[in-house]
């Protein structure tokens, strides 16, 4: 019999890399529901993680572990994962909240005995800073060059590896996360399976449970330090030769954009990023 997705079997599981207020944020959104909270502090001061571990040390839903230093975030899931005993995992980036909803558990519960194949559930992920909803992928690989395609419908291969419930099997037949990559590790656990040979991932995607995702823009220096660290090109670059060269593989992702977007986005002030593009534009005439 599959194992529903009920209090007792499932924990959520956040990664503390500074971020101070939206980790806190992220915690108390999930307080509602009685779940287990298991926050790893993955790399911030001392300092820190008292200030975090203060606000909560009396709630006993809430349990904390300090790994004494950055594992990045392939890493820190590994240690979660280890650290935890619950059939179904829920890993949440920690600014990343859950929608007001004080019955999500109980619909992804029905949701799993009514599809018990599922190995990954993922609600939909609202992106503030893109004003939209996260797009449904499947990765597909044709004559050595792999591609992130849309999918339309409700199953696909890969999940936000910040954003989604994974039964616990799924770590037992594909293996933990790599920890030689502090990047695209969701890219290489899902292309792992996909290769295996032991079947690739059965996603589901679910529109009645929602996450909101905020690449919030960041006023202290730790803050924004954490976040240069997280989007580093050289270190992004790193990472995709090494899944490029893993598999043996072109890997089509224009990261070198993406991450600057990022960065820009949550530590230049919007009325900044907007006068630089005027600036370049009037520059271009």
């Amino acid at each position: 019999m599959a194992q529903a997705v009920e209090l007792n079997s499932l924990a959520v599981l956040i990664l503390f890399f500074n971020k101070l207020e939206q980790t806190k944020d992220c915690i108390r959104s999930f307080l509602l529901s009685e779940v287990n909270i298991y926050v790893l502090n993955n790399g911030s001061s001392e300092t820190e993680f008292k200030k975090l571990q203060s606000v909560f040390y009396l709630n006993k839903q809430v349990h904390f572990f300090d790994s004494k230093k950055k594992l990045g975030p392939a890493g820190g899931r590994n240690y979660l994962i280890q650290k935890t005993f619950h059939s179904w995992l829920f890993f949440v980036d920690n600014d990343i909240t859950i929608k007001p909803q004080t019955n999500w558990l109980t619909l992804i519960n029905d949701y799993s005995i009514k599809h018990p194949s599922a190995e990954v559930i993922c609600p939909r992920i609202y992106n503030i800073h893109e004003s939209g909803y996260m797009e449904r992928l499947n990765i597909e690989v044709n004559h050595g060059v792999m591609e992130l395609k849309e999918e339309a419908n409700s199953i696909t291969n890969f999940f936000p590896e910040g954003g989604a419930i994974v039964k616990r099997t799924v770590f037992e037949r594909i293996g933990f996360y790599d920890e030689n990559m502090f990047a695209f590790e969701g890219y290489e656990f899902a292309l792992r399976a996909l290769l295996s040979g032991k079947g690739a991932l059965e996603v589901h995607h679910i529109n009645n449970v929602e996450l909101i995702h905020d690449h919030r823009f960041q006023k202290r220096k730790i803050d924004k330090e954490a976040v240069n660290q997280r989007y580093n090109k050289e270190e992004l670059k790193r990472n995709y030769e090494i899944l490029c060269g893993k598999y043996n593989i072109v890997f089509k992702h224009d990261f070198e954009w993406w991450s600057k977007k990022q960065v820009l986005t949550m530590t230049m002030p919007r009325w900044k990023q907007l006068l630089q593009k005027l600036v370049t534009k009037l520059l271009r005439k």
